[in-house]
Parts: structure tokens; sequence; C-alpha cells
């Protein structure tokens, strides 16, 4: 167990009574001194501060003083873009060696919400800083406290660049965020994610103009977040790049972004085209499969045929070893059936396999009829049907 750290913070953008600051205090103080074993994952940490703090905005307050403190900025990446990184992947690194860029801290605070109940976003922008637009792009959360939309910056909040050096150091003014206050120097690339019912475009935000305009038309970013989470991911993107081009493309970084939403959405189409083919791929090979395990039963059925039925077995069970057949048979038309040949390959592969179909299917057929004339003739008799017959079914030339 660490020995206890006691650190004294500023306060932050939204109100509080005198209990709830010091509620925050404890926040600090148990994220800062939480188990070891608790800090081994991110389930493990999501679990205690979730069994710890009860409301909502404590649990943010833990996730975003134990990100701040606990991952350094990786200044050797600095300038990297990773935004195509899988969420996945960029949590295990970042957790395994307490070490990221902007995104890589986004998306640890995510995964730690994710698994302590709260809903958040990852947002993508570009910020100012002492005036200037910054040359890099920027990540962010956006969090939903008691049903309100709130920005968190983890890694503003960690630390800052002095003179090419990293300089850790702890600021909450970048916790729990309102959206008026962060539009100040955090701008989305996507105009929801400002959470103004008066969006400020990229031209406004590069002119230091944040303000709401009397004249802007009211936005419902509620309703428009909810609308997005219902949509697939190409969608996503498609709406992302209609709201960002409508607010304006005056920066390199705006159209980095754009081409990136660009080839999101291509990506998209070819995925999802793959995965129409992958899927008539896997119902031709079902329909393959069953077809062989009909064509392994009819194999047996037809050893036990030219054996002449011997040793004896009761109908039923000799009906059946050829109903099983029909059975995988049945099987195999109906996948083959769901599979459509979008090139020359497949519709040869198919054209084989019925052909394939309809020559099993005749041969059971005939097989069918046999054991109809077989089971109504004299048992004494039987045998001889066999002489009259190939093993296909076909009656043999006299």
């Amino acid at each position: 167990m660490k020995n206890l750290m006691v650190a004294l913070f500023t306060l932050c953008f939204f109100p509080l009574q005198a209990q709830e600051v010091n509620e925050l205090k404890a926040a600090d103080i148990i994220a800062l001194n939480a188990p070891d074993s608790c800090q081994a994952s991110v389930g493990a940490l999501g679990r205690y501060f979730s069994s710890v703090f009860k409301k909502p905005a404590f649990r943010a307050r833990a996730i975003f003083t134990w990100t701040a403190m606990n991952i350094s900025y990786d200044i050797a990446n600095m300038g990297s873009v990773n935004a195509a990184t899988p969420f996945n992947e960029l949590v295990d690194n970042t957790m395994q060696n307490r070490k990221a860029i902007c995104q890589g801290y986004a998306s640890l605070f995510k995964a730690l919400c994710d698994a302590c109940g709260i809903s958040s976003y990852i947002v993508q922008g570009y910020t100012r800083q002492n005036g200037h637009i910054n040359e890099l792009s920027h990540a962010w959360i956006i969090a939903v406290i008691e049903s309100s939309y709130y920005g968190f910056d983890p890694t503003w909040g960690a630390g800052y660049m002095n003179k090419g050096n990293y300089q850790r150091y702890y600021n909450d003014r970048f916790f729990m965020i309102k959206p008026g206050i962060l539009i100040q120097d955090h701008m989305p690339f996507d105009p929801i994610w400002e959470c103004l019912s008066s969006p400020v475009n990229n031209l406004d935000f590069n002119n230091a103009k944040t303000a709401p305009d009397s004249n802007t038309v009211v936005f419902s970013y509620a309703d428009s977040i909810r609308v997005y989470n219902t949509l697939a991911p190409k969608d996503q993107c498609m709406a992302s790049l209609r709201r960002l081009e409508s607010a304006g493309v005056i920066n390199k970084l705006l159209m980095e972004w754009s081409n990136y939403l660009r080839d999101c959405i291509s990506n998209e189409r070819i995925n999802a085209d793959a995965a129409v083919k992958n899927k008539y791929v896997r119902q031709f090979n079902e329909a393959v499969a069953d077809f062989n395990n009909c064509i392994y039963a009819f194999n047996q059925y037809a050893d036990y045929w030219n054996r002449q039925f011997n040793p004896p077995k009761p109908e039923p069970v000799i009906v059946d070893m050829l109903n099983q057949c029909y059975s995988y048979l049945d099987s195999c038309k109906v996948s083959l059936a769901q599979v459509v040949a979008g090139d020359p390959g497949m519709k040869q592969s198919t054209d084989q396999l019925q052909l394939a179909i309809n020559e099993t299917q005749d041969n059971l057929n005939k097989q069918r009829t046999f054991l109809k004339i077989y089971f109504n003739t004299d048992p004494q008799s039987r045998p001889l049907l066999f002489k009259n017959y190939s093993g296909a079914g076909f009656p043999k030339l006299k």
C-alpha cells in the first residue's frame, strides 16, 4: 500500500456546496491512494470507484484525478496521430505503460467512465492557447453527469509543455467544464460535441468569438446525440462530415479530419461489401458441409444396401438412414438458396453444387421408391430385388 498522499486542488467550474467540495477533496485523496490491486486493470479500478462513490460526479472526479496523476505525457510521440488506433489497444497500452498522448488519455478516461456507468464520448478537435490556434489536433471527453453534458480534458489536466519539456501539473480547471466555458479554447471538428444550443462556427472560433449569437438557430444537441448513437459507423461519419463542412473547413486540421472521415466512410463501405460477401461465403460453406454430410450418410446407406441389408435391421431404422440423407440435403438447399453469387467464381461454385444436389436428390428419390417396393415384397423374395437394381437405385438393363 502506498503512503497516504494528500494534495490541495483548485475548485472547478460547476457550482458546489461546501459538503460537495469536501467530497471532491475526498475523491482526490481516494483516487491517489487506490489499492494497488485495484489499479491493475480498468475494470478493477472502475469497480473500486463505483463502490466508493455513489454520485457520478464524484466517480468522474476520481477518474480525472487518477488519470491526470498516473499517466505521463508521451513526449516521444508528441505530434503523432493515433485516432485510428483501435480503442481497446489504446486503453491497454496507456494502462500498461502509464504514458500517452491526448488520444490515449481520452481513451483511458472513457474506458474508466464506461466501467463506472458514466456515459461519455471521445471528442476530436483543435484548440487555442495563448491566443493562437494550435498546430496539432487534440482529443478530450464529453460526459453526461446528472443528465447534463460536461467537458473533461485529462491531458491538459495532467500537465503542460514548457520549452520542450513536459511539466506535470494537476489542473482541475479542465474537470467537468460547462460547454460554454469549454468552447473558449476547445473546438470540436463535429459541432455536435460543442453541446451548445447556439453552436460556434470555425471562423468565429478562429477569431475568438465564442459568445452565443442571438441570430443563431437553436440546435438541439442532446436530441442529435441520441440519434447519432443509433447510427451505424458509416452513417455517423457521414453525419459528422456534413456538420463539419457546414461549420466551415478553414484550416489544415479541419481539412485533414474531413479527409479522415471520407476515408472512414469509404472503408466502411468496403467493409460492408466484404461483410456481405463473407456472409454468402459462410452460407455457401454451410451448404457444402451439409451436402458432404448427406453424401457421407448416403454412402453408409449404400454400403448397407450393397450387403443386401444384412445384418437385418427394423424397417424404421432403414428408413431413417435414408431420411437422414434427405434432412442434410434439405438443409443444404436452404443454405444455398440464401447465397447471392456476386462474382463469376461464386456463380460457378453454386451452379456446380446445385447440379450435385439435383443428382443426389434423384438418387435419393429412387432409393425411396426401392424401399417401398422392398418392404412390400415377400421377405423370401427380397434378395432378388438387389439383383435388378444398381446401388444408386437405377434398374439394371436386361
